[in-house]
Parts: C-alpha cells; structure tokens; sequence
C-alpha cells in the first residue's frame, strides 16, 4: 500500500479517549477526513446510512432504513428510534447521529451492549470504506499500533525474539542499535525483564515490556551459551525495523527491500555503499530485488528511486485535494555511479515497490525483470483517531514518468519470465541478444487505453502473466543481463521507449 503519511494526528493527551465509551470524537475525526481529502466527493446519506447498517453484523435484528429526510432504527422487529436525516454534506452530522443511533442500539439489543466500543468502530468504518475502494479501510487499535512501529519506529532497544522450547532467543540485533550497542547477539537467551522471569510472560507481553518511551531505562537479563546471566541496562530509543539486505554474487550487489518504511532510503544507501567498499572496482552492477514487496511509504519510494536517477520526472499525483497533485523530480545524483541496474519483479510487487521499479524503468536507468507486478496506482493517506485507531483513505492516483498509471496495469517487465514452459535463462535472452525486440507500439497502445478499456488491460496483463516458479530463475537471467553490457544497453532502450503521453 502507498502510504502518504499521518493526517491530523491527534495529540498524545487527546489520543485516549475512554475505551468502554462510544466517542462521537471518533467518527467525527473520521468521517470529516473522508470528506476533506478521498479522491472523490462522497455523499454521507449513502455512506452515514451505510455504516449504521454495519451494526447487524454485531446483532442481525438491528436494522438501520431510511425513509425519506428520516433514519429509523430498528431492534427485533420492533422501531426503538427516529431520526432526522442530515444532508448528504454534512459529516459532522452524519457522525453525530452515529453516535446517537448506536447508543440507541445498545440500550435495546444486549448483544451490541456486550460490544466493545472498538468492535463498533470497526463494523461502522467496515461498511462506510466498502462504499469507496479496495484500499480505504479502518485499522483498530492493536494492530495500528503495530503497523505503525513497522512503517515509522517505536522506543525499544533494537531486536526481535524466537521462542524455541519455551525458551524465549534474542534474533535480528539491528546493527548499531542499543542492544547492538550493549553487546547483545543472535541467540543470546533473554531471561527476564526488569527483573521479572520471562519463562512466565507470553511473547506479546515480553515486546511490550521491551518497548517504552524513548530515553527510559529497561533492564534486562540475558545468558549465553548456557553460560552465567548478567544484567544489562540499555536506554530506549526510537527504533525503525531495517527492511533491506544485501549480498554479492558473481560480483554483483543484490539489493533485497522488503518493504518501504522510514528508514528504508537510508539503509539501502548504507547498503550500496557498503557493497562497493567490499566488492571493490570489479563490482559489474546491482540488482535490486522488489518482488514480494507489498510498498509502504511514498515518500521513501521517491528517495529510493532518487539514489540511482540523477534527472527527471521520478512520478507525479493527481487528485481531488489540491496538495494531492504533486510531481516529484530527481535530484543530479546517483549513488551508484551509473552501473548497470536490473529491478526484479512480481505480481506481489506492490504500490511503492511498482513506484520505484517504474521510475528506473521508463527513466532507462534500469532493466525490469520477472512478472507483471500486482497494479496498486493510488495514494492512501493515514489519519490516527482518537482512540489510536487509523483510517486509511485513497487521495489520489500514481502516473509514472512514461505517463501511465500503475493502476491495475502494473509495471510490465522488459524480461518477462513468467510464461509457461520457459525456465531456461539463456533461452529467455534469446531474442533480446539476436535484437529482436518485441512489439513496442503495441504494448504502448494498450498501456495509453487500458485505464479505461478492458479489453486492452486484459492483454496488457496477459502479456506476461504471473506464476509461481522457481525464484532464481530471475535473479540468473538479471546476472546474464548484467555480464553481457552490449545486450543490456539493447533491454535500457526497449523499456525506455515504452512511453505513452507526458503528463
């Protein structure tokens, strides 16, 4: 998913609503963003109606109808409520009568009175996102709180741990990080936490105690090799998840970038240059691996793109909102000294891993291998609400550098090597190195139609289709790419040309 980054975050102090009431605060924040800022006008008296039908999925004999300018609330068969209609405008109304009508609805139906307040955001911001897209939707509390450590940080200490045995394991120590810092390593045991044994604790109780505040002191336990515990005390601090990793074969850097959070640009830059220091002047290029990748945030894909492009347009958005239309250029720097660069692909590539993968397509600046990536072409903003949940809302649309969009057309790769029956490497360069290239205007005609015409979509999609198979088929075919400079330049060019209209 794109993510743009938080909307009206509330402050800390303003974040905790009472969790055992229903807050109007909630809906109010979350149906005045969705009328400010998604990608298209809404009416409140489909979508307000809507999400007080979403109640029945709690207790089916609640019922929500509108007869005209009024809402009538229904509870086994019998009206328990009447109210006047807002205009189809008006969201700061239709979230007062939210609330009103699922207060009603509790006092009459015992199951919806044993709800938690949280279970009624759900169900109510449930049926309101099902009337806009695929990818608005609403997060509860727990797992927005989780999802936002993955894209943004969290106050810990820098590790993850393996519970084998019973025996919880410190894995994954985030280079440089506190616990890095402490001295901790993979597979030390962790055996209490301020003092308290974790053989007692679940796994969900032991990452919440090793989280905290940023600059607060965890004191932890810890033995090695079944060798004698000690006590370590590290200081928090803001910790993001390290999404990139990297290796060298045949004297080429590949780049594997799992998804795109904070922290992703940096570490992906760290990692180049790292993999110069070690490979030295034979390194013969990159490849950088984006299959699998679901995206995450915008403007990391921007930066990420921006490392290996020194000139133009790397993508632009257009939407409703006027700060939604946006063109983002390269910067006149590339840190990877212009090597040659293959970007690996599938229909798992998503959103910011297309974002990135389109950029350095059309830009000419890399060659696209593996498989029709997944097509996701719009933006999300988040909004945190007041009880901590988030709302997830579409406010635009992508278009790449070459003028399409990636919405359900995906980035189409230069190498395709998806197709049934084709597992042989050098096979699959075949054409590529005898120069016969495939039918450019034609895929540039279906892309400059597929937005609206199905049946251009359709073969677009069909052109390179994609199937399981085996993984290292593209990373072999983008190492022959990257050991024969005369037939890569050839495969820069092809996809270089693919354009459709300036935008």
């Amino acid at each position: 998913m794109f993510i743009l980054g938080h909307q009206g975050e509330p402050p800390r102090s303003a974040a905790a609503v009472d969790p055992t009431v229903i807050s109007e605060q909630v809906f109010t924040a979350g149906f005045g963003k969705i009328a400010e800022v998604y990608l298209q006008t809404v009416d409140f008296g489909r979508l307000g109606l809507d999400g007080l039908k979403g109640l029945s999925s709690i207790d089916p004999s609640t019922r929500a109808e509108r007869v005209g300018n009024t809402v009538r609330l229904y509870v086994s068969g019998g009206q328990v409520g009447e109210y006047s209609a807002p205009s189809a405008s008006d969201a700061a109304s239709w979230a007062s009568l939210t609330t009103r009508v699922v207060e009603r609805a509790r006092l009459h139906s015992p199951t919806l009175h044993q709800a938690t307040p949280e279970r009624i955001y759900q169900v109510v911001f449930d049926a309101v996102t099902a009337d806009l897209d695929g990818y608005s939707r609403y997060t509860g509390t727990q797992r927005a709180t989780n999802e936002r450590a993955q894209r943004e940080g969290y106050g810990g200490i820098g590790l993850s741990l393996d519970t084998s045995n019973g025996r919880p394991q410190i894995r994954d120590v985030l280079s440089r990080g506190p616990a890095d810092r402490a001295g901790l390593r993979d597979g030390d045991q962790l055996l209490a936490i301020d003092g308290d044994l974790t053989a007692k604790m679940t796994d969900a109780e032991m990452r919440d105690r090793l989280r905290g505040p940023t600059g607060t002191l965890v004191l932890i336990t810890v033995a090695r090799d079944n060798g004698p515990p000690r006590r370590v005390p590290i200081r928090r601090e803001r910790v993001v998840p390290n999404t990139v990793s990297m290796t060298v074969t045949e004297q080429v850097g590949v780049l594997k970038v799992d998804r795109f959070n904070a922290s992703t640009a940096t570490n992906l830059r760290e990692a180049v240059l790292s993999t110069r220091q070690s490979v030295g002047k034979v390194l013969r290029g990159y490849v950088l691996d984006l299959r699998g990748n679901p995206g995450g945030l915008l403007d990391q894909a921007v930066a990420v793109a921006d490392l290996f492009i020194s000139r133009g347009k790397i993508i632009s958005t257009e939407g409703r909102h006027p700060d939604s239309r946006q063109r983002f250029e390269a910067a006149p720097d590339d840190i990877a000294d212009g090597l040659p660069m293959v970007v690996l692909v599938d229909g798992r590539s998503a959103s910011s891993a297309e974002v990135v993968a389109a950029a350095l397509q059309d830009s000419g600046r890399a060659v696209v291998v593996g498989a029709s990536s997944y097509g996701k072409g719009s933006v999300q903003t988040v909004t945190r609400l007041p009880n901590d949940g988030e709302l997830f809302l579409t406010w635009s649309r992508i278009y790449t550098p070459a003028g399409y969009t990636l919405h359900r057309q995906g980035v189409q790769p230069t190498v395709c090597t998806s197709r049934a029956g084709q597992d042989d490497p050098s096979a699959l360069l075949t054409d590529l190195r005898d120069g016969r290239a495939r039918p450019i205007a034609q895929f540039a005609g279906w892309r400059a139609k597929a937005a609206d015409d199905e049946e251009a979509l359709n073969r677009l999609r069909e052109a390179c289709p994609w199937k399981e198979h085996e993984p290292e088929l593209d990373l072999k075919v983008a190492l022959r790419l990257l050991s024969e400079p005369a037939m890569y330049q050839r495969a820069v060019a092809l996809a270089s040309t693919n354009t459709v209209a300036e935008r």
